[in-house]
């Protein structure tokens, strides 16, 4: 297993201090995607450092004050894959509401609208010129001893966000696409609360 990689139960130690990050790579695993049946279990912080911290949750109390503290932090921004559900789980969860996002998936479908292909395994090949698998995706993350696997793959899922970014952002801009995107980020949060309420994104369709 990578030495950057640490694994922690229940939060995250006091003594990691993340609060001078300026960008912070987050991904989170379940058992399912169907908030209030499927619990979340892990939370992955990753940095352009390429250290990574992987946060098993107490899924009894779900109580973290450390990473919630980062997590609620405004000075950073929050990198992640198709965040509305990343945040629907935390939100529900952890009861924290990261707010500077940058969502790889929208970037992507705004700025390569040559592609259909905006998964994080194809930005990871385009963008980056690496194969990843996806392979564990569906794995037992409620497995309270996570393979060397599920480890790597919890991992790679924040290591590439940040070249992701820099990438999508130069082709937003170089389109005239960016200020469109930011105004898409700044609607995440009401789409998260409407889900939550019940709702679904389709109550704006006719």
């Amino acid at each position: 297993m990578n030495n950057n990689i640490k694994i922690f139960e229940n939060d995250i130690p006091p003594e990691i201090d993340l609060s001078k990050e300026k960008l912070i790579g987050v991904d989170c695993e379940a058992l399912g995607l169907t908030l209030g049946r499927d619990p979340l279990t892990l939370v992955q912080l990753g940095l352009a450092s390429k250290n990574f911290y992987l946060v098993k949750l107490n899924r009894k109390t779900y109580e973290a004050p450390n990473l919630v503290k980062v997590l609620s932090n405004n000075s950073i921004e929050f990198i992640m894959h198709y965040s509305r559900q990343d945040l629907l789980w935390l939100k529900y969860h952890l009861k924290v509401k990261p707010l500077k996002i940058f969502d790889t998936k929208v970037a992507s479908k705004l700025a390569r609208t040559m592609s259909n292909m905006h998964g994080y395994k194809d930005l990871v090949k385009e963008l980056c010129g690496k194969d990843i698998s996806k392979k564990e995706q569906q794995s037992d993350w409620g497995n309270p001893n996570l393979s060397s696997k599920q480890i790597s793959y919890a991992a790679a899922d924040t290591e590439h966000l940040f070249e992701i970014k820099d990438k999508l952002t130069e082709m937003l801009k170089r389109e005239k696409r960016f200020e469109l995107f930011k105004k898409c980020m700044d609607v995440i949060p009401s789409l998260v609360e409407l889900e939550i309420s019940g709702f679904k994104p389709s109550i704006f369709e006719h």
